[in-house]
């Protein structure tokens, strides 16, 4: 809770991405108002559009009834059962 885990297979690039934007306050007839504004022009920001996108899926699911923690327990208790047909080899005439 409250922590982001990244893979370390992540490179510099990915997290440049990540950053490449900053938070503005204007004044706008007195009032502040603030905007996100890349931090050099042209600077590429998929990885934090990306990033965005998910975490406002993960909260559109939350509000519409998606409970995590609980989904994550129920999946523990679930032993795992060994595929009937995955030891099942099939082996055919045309090759030998």
């Amino acid at each position: 809770p409250g922590a982001i885990h990244f893979p370390r297979r992540l490179d510099a690039e990915y997290f440049r991405q990540l950053t490449a934007e900053r938070i503005v306050t204007r004044f706008t007839r007195g009032r502040p108002v603030r905007s996100w504004q890349p931090k050099r022009d042209g600077e590429r920001n998929e990885a934090l559009d990306t990033f965005v996108y998910a975490h406002a899926a993960l909260h559109g699911l939350i509000s519409m009834g998606l409970r995590l923690n609980e989904e994550v327990e129920r999946l523990a208790v679930v032993p795992l059962q060994p595929d009937a047909e995955a030891g099942r080899v099939i082996r055919s005439a045309w090759m030998a």
